[in-house]
């Protein structure tokens, strides 16, 4: 375990904002699935016994051969106002393109590394693009009087060998799966964490928002086991080293 204090400085035209953030993760007691280090999907296919690296089995991030790696999603269903948005995008309406967090969908979805960290009452969620600390608090129902922000509230509880994530409460942000599209204030997310048999990580996220979808957006993920820690943010380089090559 470990703890820290990091600090990030972002320029984006004359506004300069510095982040700080401190934790200490406590387990009081072991979870029924054991979510916690660094996952990333672009780091090597963890092998099954018996199997040597094979063309095709070696990152994460294709579709791989049989390996159940990289990203899969539904068709997306907009409303009649969210296609209307859609119609009139433009790249430079993204907050990305201004260094600006794009709101809880992006966040859940990005392609960067994340880092899980599992206590009795909660699970903590680094994620490295934007560097953004999700607190996701354990078998509690939403709290009156909530107010919204990019990443919303998350409640979540165990269900045998799996993760549940409910989120609302975020703002309005720009999603990104198998393309652009707008979420409202009214966006409501399931997420389900669980392990496969190569102890990779994945999630099925399922999405709905009245004002933007016409039909709930289903997501899928899997990233791989990553032994090295998350790199500091850059919103401008926005770039990541490909690892070596590599099996555990």
């Amino acid at each position: 375990m470990k703890a820290g204090t990091r600090f990030r400085t972002i320029v984006a035209g004359a506004t300069v904002t510095t982040i700080a953030y401190f934790f200490v993760p406590v387990f009081a007691q072991n979870p029924p699935v054991t979510l916690s280090g660094v996952w990333w999907a672009r780091a090597p296919v963890p092998l099954l016994p018996g199997e040597s690296p094979a063309m095709g089995m070696g990152m994460g991030a294709g579709a791989g051969a049989g390996t159940g790696t990289g990203t899969n999603s539904s068709r997306l269903s907009l409303t009649e106002y969210g296609q209307e948005l859609m119609n009139s995008f433009d790249p430079a309406d993204d907050p990305a393109v201004r260094c600006v967090q794009a709101g809880l969908v992006r966040q859940q979805t990005s392609p960067y590394p994340l880092e899980i960290v599992q206590t009795a009452d909660s699970v903590t969620i680094k994620y490295e693009e934007w560097e953004v600390l999700r607190t996701i608090h354990l078998n509690e129902d939403y709290p009156s009087g909530l107010e919204a922000s990019p990443m919303g509230y998350s409640v979540g509880r165990y269900e045998g060998a799996a993760l549940i994530v409910n989120s609302t409460a975020a703002t309005r942000g720009l999603a990104r799966a198998s393309g652009f599209f707008w979420t409202s204030d009214e966006v409501n997310t399931v997420e389900r964490y669980s392990l496969t048999e190569r102890g990779q990580l994945r999630m099925e996220l399922d999405v709905t928002d009245p004002v933007m979808l016409a039909e709930s957006f289903h997501f899928e993920k899997i990233w791989n086991p990553y032994d090295e820690e998350l790199l500091d943010f850059d919103c401008i380089l926005r770039e990541r080293q490909t690892i070596p090559w590599r099996h555990s």
